[in-house]
């Protein structure tokens, strides 16, 4: 039985990642989930987090997700995301961008859950 399965990491613009891995991490909204191969069926939302991949030549990746889906079925990982970046490109600055927009729109909103939760997550990020 193979330990490897197959990922796909995309956003509405390109695909970022098509690979094969051994174990992927993602920021679901219930935690934090791990898959390996022959993980059962799975469907969720993701939040603002790192997504770490250890790809099948042994390198480790390590991409911040902002928000989306991730699905596996059949050895296959499909994530769907709003938006993808490596994480040696990201910065403080850009963390703290992230958080001052969600605060605008969580100032101008009442009691929004959901807003909350990203900048909980945004600021539990350790660069």
């Amino acid at each position: 039985m193979s330990e490897i399965f197959s990922i796909k990491l995309v956003t509405p613009s390109n695909v970022f990642l098509e690979a094969n891995a051994s174990l992927v991490t993602v920021p679901a909204t219930e935690g934090d989930i791990g898959f390996l191969a022959n993980h059962v069926s799975f469907i969720s939302s993701i939040r603002p987090g790192l997504i770490s991949i250890k790809l099948d030549n042994g390198e480790n990746k390590v991409v911040y997700i902002s928000e989306g889906f991730v699905q596996f079925s059949e050895n296959n990982l499909l994530v769907i995301a709003v938006e993808l970046i490596e994480k040696q490109d990201l910065s403080n600055d850009f963390v703290n961008k992230k958080i001052a927009d969600l605060e605008s729109i969580l100032s101008s909103e009442d009691n929004n859950i959901k807003v909350q939760s990203k900048i909980d997550s945004l600021k539990a990020l350790s660069l």
